[in-house]
């Protein structure tokens, strides 16, 4: 990378990848973001001091509460564009409310709160609440939004799994309603199974290659294929968020798929932060990645 003059950035490549605009523009995963140049030039392992933006609201440092509460109020020079539809990241960004906060609740509380109007909408509630938030006449549930595919992800620097035979073994013990089963609960207006790595009803959406994810599980085989592929029991690290319920939901139901595998799994519990830093470390599990 390199900066030519104080509006552009160059990438320069190794071979052509048309997708960089997208990827760069995703408003998931690692953004782009654009900082001061006293704030770039901080250490990347300290949390930046200065909240800025240029959004319909400006945030509150003095009232924020780590871990418990954050609140804005409505910026008055913010000056949406004049026209265009509106869109998820793009279009006119119409702040309709003067002053929103985001609480962080357990769930028991949450469902108090929810019940007794005291807060406004609660994003994701577990799976086993959600019968009984939609049998209050009060509320609405309504399906996530946007789209989300779970992935069971391996660690292809380390044994096992820098064999490729160990990871194509272990599709055949993975069970994708059971997965969805303990993050969106029984009914299936909530999910769907039988899908490959894009999502259903998109463009580059197809069966190609998921035929073992079809019918019943045999774990029996899979075992016979792992200790084909060389797996001798040696113990594999499997990391859960406690605090993103379904990310939970998707460990716990992921670890049970492979010890019905035979796989010796270490599964550790920690809260969403330890976990990403611990994914971004490629030292062996035993070492802290």
């Amino acid at each position: 990378m390199s900066a030519p003059d104080d509006r552009t950035v160059r990438f320069r490549l190794k071979r052509p990848f048309p997708h960089l605009p997208e990827a760069l523009a995703g408003p998931r995963g690692i953004v782009p973001a654009i900082m001061p140049e006293r704030l770039a030039a901080t250490s990347p392992f300290k949390p930046v001091a200065e909240i800025i933006g240029s959004g319909p609201y400006r945030f509150l440092p003095e009232e924020h509460i780590t871990g418990a509460r954050a609140a804005y109020e409505r910026f008055p020079l913010y000056q949406p564009r004049a026209a265009g539809p509106l869109g998820f990241t793009s279009g006119p960004k119409i702040a309709h409310f003067d002053r929103v906060e985001w609480l962080t609740l357990d769930a028991f509380s949450a469902l108090a709160a929810l019940h007794a109007g005291e807060i406004d909408w609660w994003e994701l509630p577990p799976s086993d609440l959600v019968e009984q938030l939609a049998r209050d006449r009060d509320l609405t549930v309504i399906p996530q939004y946007a789209t989300a595919i779970g992935i069971l992800r391996f660690n292809h620097l380390h044994p096992p799994f820098n064999n490729v035979a160990v990871r194509r073994a272990l599709l055949g013990a993975v069970d994708q309603a059971e997965a969805m089963t303990a993050v969106a609960g029984t009914d299936r207006a909530f999910w769907r199974d039988g899908i490959g790595l894009f999502g259903p009803e998109t463009p580059l959406a197809n069966d190609a290659g998921i035929e073992v994810l079809h019918g019943p599980r045999d774990y029996a085989a899979v075992r016979q294929e792992l200790a084909r592929a060389g797996y001798n029991g040696e113990p594999i690290v499997v990391l859960a968020a406690t605090d993103v319920q379904p990310i939970r939901a998707l460990g716990l139901a992921g670890t049970d798929q492979l010890r019905r595998a035979g796989m010796n799994v270490d599964l550790q519990e920690m809260e969403w932060g330890t976990a990403l830093r611990r994914f971004q470390s490629q030292a062996a599990p035993d070492k802290g990645g």
